[in-house]
């Protein structure tokens, strides 16, 4: 038998590649491009942010907002600016009113909301600017309130010359700044909180449905208010008696035709010129509303009520049952109403102790918090409408008329 031997096959190695020195130095230069082209540009924005004044950590926080471009591109640079980004507190769409305070002043979401309030009102951003950088909060949030000011600076002047007096708790100025009965509003229903003065009216037609007499124990005879505003007087009337500091209420729920019987009157006697000095117009008294008390001290001197104990009562008490003291003296260059301290709205518990909060006049908070938006574009986030208990409405209900304009 023969055996067969196995043949080994042998493989020939090929000659060994190298790659090229060249073709190495040609891949380690693009990557050296690549990574130029990725970070030489974050390097010269870093660069410049640091330039500007902005710290390590500010820059890492400018990256992450998004918000570089926009700080280069405006130059955009204050303490205060840099210290809300490190702390996360900025919100990005009012970055340019960052660099015109200081963290004395300070910005919280409410100053934010009273710079769309004022831009929808008609103020352009350079007044805004103008405004917020050489006034607080409490300055700037009357003119809410008070007639378009062409020249902002005049009233700015005029807020600075009276810091030595002036504060949240007290307001005057020496300029007049409201025209009464002009751009008159006027609103056939009252359907939740409601703002009437010399800009906005209720409608002749308009009587409260649940009108409740008020017993003689706590008022003149003959007076009414709405249902739930009259349980909540006689609640706090019991208070106060209770507390020995008695009222009776003097004056409550008064018709348009009554109230346009009064005005004739007066002008009668005092001129037209005179009437508004004495009495309101038709349409332009909160006793309309059903709403409105004046109270009347039961032992102590009217004529001085603001230096009563009932009128200090009033002041630590009444947000507990739902009213405010609509006119304060002290804020009466705001309100436009001098002489109507025993004057009280009731607005409902959870309002009266937020107005009473705010330190603002109803004037002022109805005019930041609660009216409506003349302009949709004006409005801000949603967040921020959120943040500051801010209604959410885009129409007015109110319309202007024709009539009330023509009486002014």
């Amino acid at each position: 038998m023969t055996v067969r031997k196995k043949r080994r096959t042998i493989r020939r190695k090929g000659p060994k590649r190298h790659l090229r020195k060249s073709l190495v130095i040609a891949v380690l230069a693009l990557v050296l491009v690549i990574v130029g082209i990725v970070k030489i540009p974050g390097m010269v924005t870093d660069s410049k942010l640091r330039k500007l004044g902005y710290t390590e950590v500010q820059i890492k926080k400018i990256h992450t907002d998004k918000i570089a471009d926009m700080i280069l591109k405006n130059q955009y640079y204050s303490e205060y600016l840099a210290q809300c980004i490190q702390d996360s507190t900025l919100r990005k769409e009012y970055i340019s009113l960052y660099t015109k305070v200081d963290s004395s002043r300070g910005l919280s979401d409410t100053s934010l909301l009273l710079y769309n309030r004022l831009a929808d009102i008609g103020y352009e951003d350079d007044q805004l600017d103008d405004l917020f950088e050489n006034l607080y909060d409490w300055e700037i949030t009357p003119l809410l309130v008070y007639d378009y000011q062409w020249d902002e600076t005049e009233y700015i002047k005029d807020c600075k010359a009276h810091r030595d007096v002036n504060s949240q708790s007290s307001f005057t100025l020496d300029g007049d700044y409201l025209r009464e009965f002009k751009n008159i509003s006027t609103s056939k229903t009252v359907d939740g909180p409601i703002l009437i003065n010399t800009k906005n009216s209720l409608d002749e037609s308009y009587v409260p449905s649940d009108l409740t007499d008020i017993t003689t124990e706590y008022a003149a005879s003959g007076q009414q208010m709405c249902n739930e505003a009259a349980s909540a007087f006689l609640l706090m009337a019991k208070a106060a008696l209770l507390n020995d500091t008695p009222f009776f209420a003097s004056a409550t729920y008064i018709s348009y035709a009554d109230q346009q019987s009064a005005y004739k009157s007066i002008s009668s006697q005092v001129g037209a010129d005179l009437a508004d000095v004495y009495s309101e117009r038709a349409g332009f008294s909160e006793h309309q509303t059903g709403l409105a008390v004046n109270i009347s001290a039961t032992y102590e001197d009217n004529e001085k009520l603001t230096s009563t104990k009932v009128y200090e009562w009033l002041s630590a008490n009444c947000a507990k049952y739902g009213f405010i003291l609509r006119y304060p003296p002290s804020k009466a260059a705001i309100t436009d109403q001098a002489d109507e301290a025993g004057h009280l709205l009731y607005v409902g518990k959870d309002l009266a102790q937020k107005i009473q909060d705010s330190g603002l006049t109803y004037d002022e908070y109805y005019e930041l918090f609660l009216a409506s938006w003349y302009d949709q574009t004006c409005m801000p986030s949603a967040d921020l409408l959120n943040s500051t208990s801010c209604t959410n409405a885009l129409q007015s209900d109110a319309e202007p008329t024709a009539s009330a304009e023509s009486n002014s």
